[in-house]
């Protein structure tokens, strides 16, 4: 699926998937699909990106605990199901599904969305999007560096369990796990650090699709069918 970067008339896409959509008419081949970005991603990395445009870029890569339905309803995504909170609503434990996986074939873990987290408010990352995790608990004396981010509410119980602690019930957290929040690769990020999501060969992806050929700068570039994403076989464009 090649996109295209157009200055004037361009038609933003964010926040659609192509998972589910069928071929397009105007398309040469029935297994591809031609859009339009407003401008440029500034980032790959899920953690960094405020832009609408790198918020249209993780829509087709990238997959968090939830997603959103073809109606917009929250749904279990990487995670097993829905949970319900302990602890008067300030505690959620996630089960990871087993047959998660990145798009290099290795197994999506609780510890890289506890990684992915932890990294987003860790002041040093200067993230435009800290603040959809200011209700964790400890969120703002890690902002302020008075702790190290390891002291975020959010750890890995084990491979395929992630615990979260908030400071107060959050309404709309489910919300923001299924259309804000994403992991990162652990060992990508340990091997590129601040690079982690500067091009399309430093970073991997956790959704329906990869991403492919992009540098930061190119006008032009492909999202390619995940086939080691869960739900794989219900995604109709290669």
């Amino acid at each position: 699926m090649k996109k295209q970067f157009l200055a004037m008339g361009a038609i933003l896409f964010s926040g659609i998937l192509f998972a589910g959509c069928s071929s397009s008419s105007a398309s040469s081949s029935p297994e591809t699909m031609s859009v339009t970005l407003a401008g440029n991603p500034a980032t790959a990395d899920p953690n960094k990106g405020g832009d609408t445009n790198s918020g249209s870029l993780f829509a087709q890569t990238d997959e968090g605990l939830y997603k959103l339905d073809k109606n917009q309803k929250v749904v279990a995504g990487v995670a097993t199901k829905i949970v319900k909170p302990t602890n008067n609503g300030k505690t959620y434990t996630f089960k990871i599904k087993k047959n998660a996986k990145w798009s290099n074939g290795k197994a999506i873990t609780a510890q890289d969305f506890a990684t992915s987290f932890q990294r987003q408010v860790d002041p040093n990352t200067k993230s435009q999007v800290a603040n959809l995790l200011t209700y964790v608990k400890n969120y703002q004396a890690v902002q302020d560096g008075k702790v190290k981010p390891s002291a975020l509410g959010v750890k890995a119980l084990n491979k395929d369990t992630l615990q979260m602690q908030l400071s107060k019930p959050e309404p709309y957290l489910q919300t923001v796990l299924a259309t804000s929040l994403y992991p990162v690769n652990s060992a990508y990020v340990k091997k590129y650090g601040s690079n982690y999501g500067s091009s399309s060969s430093k970073v991997v992806s956790s959704g329906a699709y990869k991403l492919v050929g992009w540098n930061g700068t190119k006008d032009t570039w492909t999202y390619k069918k995940n086939p080691y994403y869960w739900n794989a076989k219900q995604v109709k464009l290669s």
